[in-house]
């Protein structure tokens, strides 16, 4: 039953990635897409690593439950922060970067060597073969996204405190920065040789998350002017 919470994960998910995609569809807001599409690399991610407890990994599985689960997953929802609330000089240059990242973390993952000797514990532990540069992607990227999407939570904050219209913007950030903090906080279970536990924080962690998204994405109104 090891598999079983990885797959609560995945249908979690899934279903959050295909509504935030929807609302892309209908509003066409760079933010949402971003997010949608973060969803879905937690989606990969959770499905792979339901095979791999369920009927054994291989290379390829392996490959995209660490591409999705732990290299690309939070930098895509930290382009969704830099959308919603940087200018368009800063959200130009992250996209750049970002492009730049997903593709080396890509190529370098597919032309890492991992033989099936690698693969024998229930989740296996990649800092044990996978290529320095690779794990050190890794790191970078999910620093770095944490420190945009918790910074982006703090600093939309401090710049809406006194607005109150905007207020869901600001505990959307909030609870997204929250939700990214408990799946990234999941992988420590993966050490552990933990599953559930690891799947327990990506489910958890994509709640949080879609519901921060669900209040960011209200539609703001203008503040009624208080009358002298």
């Amino acid at each position: 039953m090891h598999w079983l919470l990885p797959a609560v994960a995945t249908a979690a998910s899934a279903a959050f990635a295909v509504a935030v995609l929807r609302q892309y569809a209908a509003r066409r807001r760079v933010h949402q897409l971003a997010w949608g599409v973060g969803l879905a690399m937690f989606a990969l991610a959770s499905l792979a690593l339901t095979a791999g407890v369920a009927a054994g990994w291989t290379p390829f599985g392996f490959k995209v439950y660490y591409l999705f689960g732990a290299m690309l997953n939070v930098p895509w929802l930290a382009l969704g922060t830099i959308s919603l609330l940087a200018g368009p000089l800063a959200r130009r240059a992250y996209l750049a970067g970002l492009a730049v990242f997903t593709a080396a973390s890509t190529v370098l993952l597919a032309l890492a060597g991992v033989a099936g000797a690698d693969l024998a514990a229930r989740v296996p532990e990649g800092k044990a073969f996978l290529p320095v540069p690779v794990r050190a992607l890794a790191v970078l990227g999910n620093t770095a996204g944490t420190v945009v999407v918790v910074g982006g939570a703090v600093a939309s904050g401090l710049a809406l405190r006194h607005r109150r219209e905007l207020r869901p913007r600001f505990e959307g950030n909030l609870l997204i920065a929250l939700g990214v903090l408990l799946a990234a906080g999941g992988g420590v279970f993966a050490f552990l040789d933990r599953s559930d536990k690891l799947a327990a924080g990506l489910a958890l962690g994509a709640s949080v998350m879609y519901a921060g998204f669900r209040r960011a994405s209200v539609p703001v109104h203008p503040a009624t002017p208080v009358p002298p």
